[in-house]
This record gives C-alpha cells, sequence and structure tokens, in this order.
C-alpha cells in the first residue's frame, strides 16, 4: 500500500501539463446511436450519422435532425450529404437544408460510402463486391466487380468489400476486399488490382492528389503509390482497426487492437507510438501531421501534436468510436455511441476566433420542428469574456494557469504524502491496526492468503459481472494469446501464429479467435450469453493447450 502512495504520488507529480484533461468546446447529445462523424474541412459545420441524420454547425448549434443514415460522407463545404439508410438498401443524395436531391434504391446492402469533397463524384460498395459510381445528379457512371471470374472454378467469387476511399476531388478511388486492393479512377475505370495481397483488410485511406494509398489489415499496413507499386510493409502484433493518411501524404496513422498508436512517415520510418488504454477506435490527422486526433476504447479522444506529444485528452461517456479534424488541424470533434464533442485543438496564446452564432431554425421540412426544440437546450461555444474569467470553455488563454495551478497541488500531495508515510515509520503499530486476517494467520498459519487468491475473478470474468461484454470478449482473445505463448514458447502475433503453435486445436482456435474479434468488433456490444459461449470455449481449449495428444487408452505409469 505504501509503495502504491509513492508510485501515485511521484507519477501524478511528472505528469505531462500538456496530458491533463482538456475541456470541450461543446457538447452535442445525439438523438439516437451515432453510426457517422464528418467535418468538413474549414470546420463550418459538422455531420452526425445514424437512425437521425443530424447537421450542425461548426460550434455545435444543431440545425437540423431529419431523415436516416447509416453511413454518411458531406462535401467540403457541407451543402451536399449522402447517406445510406432504410437497412443499407437505399442511397440518398441531400442538400445542406436537409432536401432531398434524390434518392435510389441498392439491390444489395451498402457497406462502404464516400463523397469527393466538392460532392461531384459518389461512390458506394454493396454487400456482394460491386462497386457502384454516381455524378452528383444520380447517374450512374460505371459499376466495378471486385469478385473474382465465376468461370474460373478454382477461383474464389466472393468479396467482402471492407473499406473505400476517394481522393480530395475524387480522381481516384480505393478499394480493401477480402480479395485484396484494387485502384480506380472516379469514373469507375480499373488501374490496378493487388488480389490476394491482404490478410484480412480493414481499411484503406487515399491522400488528397492519390499519389499515396495506405491499405491495413490483420497483419499490419501498407503503403503504395499511385501506379500500385508497393513502398513499404510495416506488420502488426494484432489488427489494425484504424487508419489515416494526411492529405499531403507525408504521414500515415494506424491504430491496433493491442492499444498502440504509430505515426509513418512517407518514407515508412517509425515517427512515434502512443499507447493508449483500449483499441484505437479511429484516428484522424490534419493535412499537414501537425495534429492528430485519436479516439479509444477507454472512452478518451487524445489529441497530438506533429512529434506524437500528448497535447490535451478528452473523456466521453463510452467508446470513443469516430473523431475528425479540420485541413489545418484547428479544431476536431469526436463522438461515442450517443455523446459528441467540439475540440479547440490550438494551444498557443493566440485566442482561436469563435463563431457566434444563433440557433438556426428548422428548415421547412417535414418532420423537423420537434427535433429542434428538443435539442435546443444544448450548450454552445461562446467567446470568452473578460466579465467572467472563469468561463464554462476556457480558451487557450483561460486554461494558461490551470497547469499551474495543478502542478502546485501534485507536488504539495507528494509531500503530504511523503510527510505521511514517515510519520507512519515512525510511529509505533497499534494494536487496532492488526486486521482479523493478520491476527489468524499468526494463531493459524499463513492459509487465508492462498485461498483468498483463488477466489479472485479472472479479468473477463469481472467485466462480464459489470456488463462489459465487449472488454470481456477483448480480454478472453489476449488471455488466450497469452496462454499459448507460455505452454507453447510461442510468439503469437498473429491468429496465424496461434493456429501453427497448436496444430491439434487448431479448428477450435480458429473458432475462438474469429468469434472473439466479431464480438469486439459488432456494431452493438454482444450479449452475455454469447460471451459465455465463447468463455466455454477457452476454459475447454485451455485444458488442451500444450498437452500431449489424447490416445484412446491413459498410460499407466508406475
Amino acid at each position: 500500500m505504501r509503495c502504491a502512495i509513492i508510485v501515485l504520488c511521484l507519477f501524478l507529480a511528472v505528469l505531462p501539463v500538456g496530458a491533463l484533461a482538456g475541456n470541450p468546446l461543446w457538447t452535442y447529445s445525439a438523438p439516437a446511436e451515432v453510426a457517422g462523424l464528418a467535418l468538413t474541412p474549414d470546420g463550418s459545420h459538422v455531420l452526425v450519422g445514424g437512425e437521425r441524420l443530424c447537421l450542425l454547425a461548426g460550434n455545435g448549434t444543431p440545425l437540423w435532425e431529419q431523415w436516416s443514415a447509416e453511413m454518411t460522407a458531406s462535401s467540403a463545404d457541407g451543402r451536399t450529404i449522402a447517406g445510406a439508410g432504410a437497412g443499407g438498401l437505399q442511397l440518398a443524395l441531400y442538400a445542406g437544408d436537409a432536401a432531398l436531391l434524390w434518392r435510389q434504391n441498392l439491390d444489395s446492402d451498402c457497406v462502404a460510402l464516400a463523397l469527393s469533397s466538392d460532392g461531384k463524384r459518389l461512390a458506394v460498395a454493396d454487400l456482394v463486391g460491386e462497386v457502384h459510381f454516381y455524378d452528383a445528379d444520380g447517374t450512374l457512371r460505371a459499376t466495378a466487380d471486385t469478385r473474382g471470374d465465376p468461370k474460373d472454378k478454382e477461383d474464389e467469387v466472393q468479396s467482402r468489400i471492407r473499406d473505400l476511399a476517394l481522393s480530395e476531388k475524387g480522381a481516384y478511388a480505393a478499394v480493401a476486399s477480402s480479395r485484396g486492393l484494387f485502384y480506380y479512377t472516379g469514373a469507375g475505370r480499373k488501374l490496378w488490382a493487388h488480389e490476394g495481397m491482404l490478410e484480412g483488410g480493414t481499411a484503406v485511406a487515399v491522400s488528397g492528389t492519390g499519389d499515396a494509398v495506405a491499405v491495413a489489415s490483420d497483419a499490419g499496413v501498407r503503403l503504395l503509390n499511385r501506379t500500385g507499386t508497393l513502398l513499404w510493409t510495416h506488420p502488426s502484433r494484432r489488427p489494425i482497426t484504424a487508419l489515416a493518411v494526411s492529405e499531403d501524404g507525408s504521414r500515415v496513422l494506424a491504430g491496433a487492437q493491442d492499444n498502440t498508436l504509430t505515426c509513418f512517415d512517407r518514407e515508412g520510418e517509425t515517427l512515434w507510438t502512443f499507447t493508449a488504454g483500449g483499441w484505437i477506435r479511429d484516428v484522424a490527422v490534419s493535412k499537414n501531421g501537425s495534429r492528430v486526433l485519436a479516439g479509444s476504447m477507454d472512452k478518451e479522444a487524445y489529441l497530438f501534436d506533429g512529434d506524437g506529444q500528448v497535447l490535451e485528452t478528452y473523456a466521453l461517456d463510452g467508446w470513443v468510436g469516430h473523431v475528425a479534424l479540420t485541413a489545418d488541424g484547428s479544431a476536431g470533434v469526436a463522438s461515442s455511441s450517443r455523446q459528441v464533442i467540439g475540440i479547440a485543438t490550438v494551444t498557443s496564446t493566440t485566442t482561436v476566433p469563435t463563431v457566434a452564432e444563433t440557433p438556426v431554425q428548422t428548415p421547412g421540412v417535414p418532420g423537423t420542428t420537434e427535433t429542434v426544440t428538443q435539442t435546443t437546450a444544448i450548450p454552445t461555444a461562446a467567446a470568452p469574456t473578460t466579465d467572467n474569467p472563469v468561463a464554462t470553455h476556457p480558451g487557450p488563454e483561460g486554461r494558461s494557469m490551470l497547469p499551474l495551478l495543478l502542478a502546485g497541488l501534485l507536488v504539495g500531495s507528494v509531500a503530504l504524502g511523503a510527510g505521511y508515510l514517515r510519520r507512519r515509520r515512525q510511529a509505533p503499530p497499534r494494536a487496532e491496526e492488526a486486521s482479523p486476517p493478520e491476527q489468524e494467520r499468526t494463531d493459524a498459519g499463513a492459509e487465508a492468503a492462498p485461498q483468498a487468491v483463488a477466489e479472485e475473478a479472472p479479468p473477463w470474468k469481472v467485466c462480464l459481472d459489470e456488463g462489459k461484454t465487449r472488454e470481456a470478449a477483448v480480454l478472453l482473445s489476449r488471455q488466450m494469446a497469452a496462454l499459448i505463448e507460455e505452454r507453447t514458447g510461442a510468439s503469437v502475433l498473429l491468429t496465424a501464429d496461434a493456429l501453427d503453435a497448436c496444430p491439434d486445436q487448431r479448428g477450435g482456435l480458429a473458432w475462438f479467435f474469429a468469434t472473439a474479434d466479431r464480438l469486439a468488433y459488432a456494431p452493438a456490444p454482444p450479449e452475455r450469453e454469447e460471451v459465455e459461449v465463447l468463455a466455454a470455449a477457452y476454459l475447454s481449449l485451455a485444458e488442451d493447450i500444450g498437452q500431449p495428444r489424447r490416445t484412446d487408452s491413459p498410460s499407466l505409469d508406475p
């Protein structure tokens, strides 16, 4: 206990000032679960997707809440909005005032969506492996098929598209699929493809000009140029869960299941690495890489400078699944399942100008009047005044004294903690301080300690009892990997490593890791019963891993 107090005090004393928790500029309570988040490059508009499609002003003021879109994309000026809703079978384009421009039915569910910055080109990937290219007026320009040739019986004809990305003006489109990486023009003409390149593709990102194409998978990150030439590859211990490329192509950001966020330069050199308290769910980077914003499953949004220093952290009410930054990196947004916050990323002493907007009434679109009434009470950003130096949302000047005050408090806590421990060492022990377990051990031996250790529940069971089913699935997966490494001596970086280390349990382990990833990545937290089935599989496999192969008759040792 004493050591813990000392370590805690010393840790607080040396905590970097930039890593202190920051206050959001504004907070918005979404009317439904957030399925997507976009911020215009100039920070003037914020688009929130979900069962209710919401458009906010850059200062958090709700403009309208209308329609439904499970996947969303916005043009740079916020005047054109694309959305796929109704179970992913409907594709629609809206104006910035919520007016419906056109709507089309899709033959299969939409799995990925991208809109060019000028709003003139739209690309949509569906569940069967096709990519459809539209003009702004709804004209279908082309359809690209990422599946194999049905006539080739030896070729896999299924293609599960994982992600889709457009270059800034929509001149190029990159598609990450279970079959590989595909690159097209914005009009749908295939330029090149690397089939069989990815080991479980997870994400793809393209620089502004299309000269840099980053693709992530269960095995790591790759960067290619516009002609499809592989520039570099970096392996990863765990699957990549978030990916971003700066508009100028100078930075590649990759977040992984092992809680790490890594920044690479154009040549593939690792510039910096950061470890969060949970998986990195999303990452955004400014045009030149000077600001990075990441969201994690530890319910924190992390703001970095270009050198990887944590400037501030922001606590949300749940996992931070979506983040976005302006082009110059001066502002950002982050969201959990029901909460969206605004962030100012400027840390210099220069006052950041704020937009003083009055709440805009909902346009004359049916079904929107009452929704604005529900959200008008949401706090919005306000310019700090000299009459109230302790503002609710302090700017950079208002925050300048806070680190000094906190630092003084931390130093004082260290001194108080040290003095307390010194007095504890010098004071004689008191009889009432001896706990009953200690007295029993004095009389009856140390039998209670092993019993207490044995009764301690594993971490995944604790999470499950607390209702944190997704976290429990994550911990079970990690515990299985650690168990295999301990019993076999193999290094388990990927699922394939675990299967190779335990050939006798190959089928069961393949199911276990696939199920664990599915539960961890599910849009909604898994049910308790699903995680209990996973836990039962873990316990069953744990009995066999590292043990000699079983035979029909047991051996009879003398």
